[in-house]
């Protein structure tokens, strides 16, 4: 996934911008990660209920106070939406209605758009 990554960093002319980085949720950010970069792009994170706590505990430690979090998964069953529910205690999460496409995507039970369904900020933010 990480040559994947890297792959289309490159294919997007981002290399000066963008950086890819394994980072193994619940445990110190790699070294190469910002404490609170100014954006997180998470996709697909949303898929087996016991890693839930390590990955609100890794958006934690990444959303800082200027983090903007677009965050997007597939509902596949209840415990998902259950996860939405405590990162809505957590963070300021909006879901993103904004999207034309928002009609095509929720009748797949998709959370997602061309730019992603949630923005997450941090409370103190909102």
């Amino acid at each position: 996934m990480l040559a994947l990554m890297q792959t289309n960093i490159t294919l997007n002319s981002l290399d000066s911008l963008v950086q890819a980085a394994i980072y193994d949720w619940g445990e110190a950010p790699p070294a190469n990660v910002s404490k609170h970069p100014d954006i997180v792009l998470a996709a697909e994170c949303v898929y087996f209920e016991p890693a839930f706590p390590l990955l609100q505990k890794t958006l934690q430690d990444l959303i800082g106070e200027n983090t903007v979090c677009y965050f997007c998964f597939k509902k596949r069953r209840r415990a998902d939406m259950h996860f939405v529910k405590k990162m809505k205690k957590m963070f300021d999460v909006k879901v993103v209605d904004d999207d034309p496409d928002k009609v095509v995507w929720e009748r797949e039970n998709l959370f997602m758009s061309a730019h992603s369904p949630y923005s997450i900020l941090s409370k103190s933010r909102s």
